[in-house]
């Protein structure tokens, strides 16, 4: 059941980086979003009645991306994974509103993707790897061992557009991937993984919230290591999704 939370003044909603699988709707009051920095906090926004806060990582499993604090008296309805389901049918107004906020999120995901610098060193482009126009790259994941192999539908796996997501293969709504890698508990790959970046020049790889992280050539990336983008030195490289000793590990190649 949907639960009525009621919030005083410099009270700590939410906090950052901690696990969550709550949404909040305000329905009255004030809060404040927040962000630690070194030497104290930057402030994100002012959230009020109407607005959502928390939905991200209800629905991707992410540590909370930053903190939440009442500002003065609030009160909040606080959703779960199988509430929000509920909302579909029995509140379309409410589930409405947790999916702009959500496609607010994402379209700024994408802005910042799209806008990352080019990072200078060895160049993968689509124009060196044409000659004569006839010529075009290709991009592939290929799985390196029998688990990895076994968790894609074909080995090697194209790979047609970018930013090209991998998670774990759900039946929830929520997930949307382009690879859907086949898991089980204790799961290696979340929901929510990674995503392969394509800058122009570089192959990258971002982090989108994963627990267990990612290598991206031998170096870590998500939780405390950030979640980059990490990018390739060349033209192919490897991809450990998990932890140091998963047995998901990919080749990622291009060929022209």
């Amino acid at each position: 059941m949907v639960q009525i939370r009621q919030y005083t003044p410099g009270e700590l909603i939410l906090n950052e980086n901690d696990s969550g699988d709550a949404a909040y709707y305000i329905d009255s009051g004030k809060v404040a979003v927040f962000k630690s920095a070194p030497g104290g906090q930057i402030h994100i926004a002012h959230l009020g009645p109407g607005d959502i806060f928390g939905e991200m990582s209800m629905v991707d499993d992410s540590p909370r991306s930053a903190s939440v604090r009442a500002v003065e008296p609030t009160t909040a309805r606080e959703f779960h994974r199988d509430d929000l389901y509920a909302a579909i049918r029995e509140n379309p107004a409410i589930f409405a509103t947790f999916m702009k906020s959500i496609f607010n999120r994402l379209r700024e995901a994408n802005r910042i993707i799209a806008n990352m610098p080019i990072r200078a060193g060895q160049a993968v482009t689509t124009a060196n790897l044409k000659d004569d126009g006839s010529k075009d790259a290709k991009f592939s994941i290929e799985g390196l061992t029998p688990e990895a192999v076994a968790a894609i539908p074909d080995n090697p796996f194209p790979i047609k557009g970018f930013p090209f997501k991998i998670g774990r293969k759900s039946n929830d709504p929520f997930v949307y991937n382009h690879l859907e890698l086949i898991d089980r508990d204790p799961a290696q790959i979340a929901r929510h993984h990674v995503a392969l970046v394509f800058d122009g020049m570089h192959l990258g790889v971002v982090d989108r919230g994963s627990e267990q992280g990612a290598s991206v050539d031998g170096v870590r990336i998500g939780g405390r290591n950030g979640a980059g983008p990490v990018y390739f030195n060349g033209k192919e490289g490897i991809l450990v999704l998990g932890s140091e000793d998963s047995p998901f590990c990919y080749k990622i190649k291009v060929d022209w």
